[in-house]
């Protein structure tokens, strides 16, 4: 890894950019603070791999809980940070503010936007789609509880995207869930995210995320669903 610059463009403020700093020994953004440092695997390879020591200021809390032990390529670290929020917007995101989204500029967002002509706001790598339980109405974007595993029907892999209009899951099927009113149950959990539909028998479930990339998409689908949305008092 050259210790030059990491990223030309902050993934979480996407003003700064991301350099080493010798007097720290990490990579720092010099707009929102953003600190990366190398960490250990399994407290054996620590070359190549970053963890986040310090997000900047804000409450970070979720984020901080998902990402505390976590060290990934830069690439990969990349499309997470990407995904993180302070938990004040998340909570109003929740509320419908969509204004604090920030647009996703990776070559898999462009493509989606090319072939779609639909806006790319949040990606997520590594998922599995399945079958489950259905959910009841309503919107949750707190992670509390993993998915339970038992009686879901897995269906295929791949990486969630959310444009402007729907939910999409390229993989050998390419799966479209449309954020209209038909969408009456979405559900944060803390390693996935549930969506419902009405007249379905089922609710569609990707798991395999960090619960603070639950969180956000469970409130962008309640900020684009606006009988999903919960109001301040509420967060």
């Amino acid at each position: 890894m050259t210790r030059q610059i990491l990223y030309q463009e902050c993934p979480l403020c996407n003003r700064g950019t991301v350099a080493w700093n010798e007097a720290e020994s990490a990579y720092r953004c010099g707009q929102c603070g953003l600190t990366l440092k190398e960490r250990a695997v399994l407290d054996l390879f620590r070359k190549g791999r970053l963890g986040v020591s310090y997000f900047g200021e804000g409450d970070y809390s979720l984020a901080r809980q998902s990402l505390n032990k976590v060290a990934l390529p830069p690439d990969l670290l990349k499309v997470t940070l990407g995904n993180v929020y302070p938990d004040p917007q998340l909570a109003e995101l929740a509320a419908g503010s969509l204004e604090i989204i920030r647009p996703v500029r990776t070559v898999l967002a462009q493509i989606i936007l090319e072939q779609l002509n639909e806006k790319c706001f949040l990606q997520v790598n590594g998922l599995r789609r399945g079958h489950g339980q259905p959910l009841d109405d309503g919107g949750s974007y707190q992670p509390v509880n993993p998915v339970r595993r038992q009686g879901i029907e897995w269906q295929d892999a791949g990486n969630l995207f959310c444009t402007n209009q729907r939910l999409v899951f390229p993989s050998n099927r390419f799966t479209f869930i449309r954020l209209d009113r038909k969408l009456v149950g979405a559900r944060a959990f803390a390693d996935g995210v549930a969506v419902q539909r009405t007249g379905e028998e089922f609710a569609t479930y990707f798991v395999g995320c960090y619960p603070h990339e639950a969180a956000l998409v469970a409130a962008y689908v309640m900020a684009k669903v606006p009988k999903l949305q919960i109001t301040p008092a509420e967060t």
